[in-house]
């Protein structure tokens, strides 16, 4: 079995601040959602307000989902094989699971009774998925073996990495 390179579990900046941005898109939409749903629904601010919250949230979760497949591809499949994270990470995908068969459900959920279950657990496990991402971030940098360097300035610098060869032509 070919064991991954360390650099290939980490992100690349682009995927890392695409992704960050998308989550906080996601989670800031569900907030605003849930604020005007269940905490402040007096007019018709609010009513557009919670629509557009709505259509937000729901472009951001195409986006994640996009997103979530390239993870899979390559940071889950490289950390999994390198034995890193994976209790954590795998509580991690599996929130993401709930969140999304969970989205689905108030989509296409029959009957109040699930479609208001559905929607309390895709809350409660919204609200928590933040955490759970910081988690998941700290565990990972703990769990990075002793002599490998963050990607950083000294990195970057160093004659050996792709960074410093695409710059020098070496």
């Amino acid at each position: 079995m070919r064991h991954p390179r360390p650099d290939s579990i980490r992100l690349k900046r682009l995927q890392k601040y695409s992704l960050y941005a998308v989550l906080a898109l996601l989670f800031l939409s569900g907030v605003a959602w849930a604020y005007w749903n269940y905490l402040w629904s007096t007019g018709d601010f609010e009513t557009s307000g919670k629509v557009w919250a709505m259509k937000i949230h729901g472009a951001a979760a195409m986006a994640v989902l996009v997103l979530i497949g390239m993870l899979l591809s390559v940071h889950v499949r490289f950390a999994w094989r390198a034995r890193r994270n994976r209790a954590n990470g795998s509580v991690f995908l599996g929130a993401f699971a709930v969140l999304t068969i969970t989205g689905y459900g108030l989509y296409y959920a029959g009957g109040e009774a699930l479609r208001a279950w559905t929607s309390w657990i895709h809350l409660g496990v919204g609200l928590v998925f933040p955490v759970l991402l910081l988690i998941h971030i700290l565990l990972g940098r703990r769990t990075r073996p002793a002599g490998q360097p963050s990607l950083g300035a000294e990195h970057r610098h160093h004659p050996k990495s792709h960074h410093y060869q695409s710059q020098h032509g070496t």
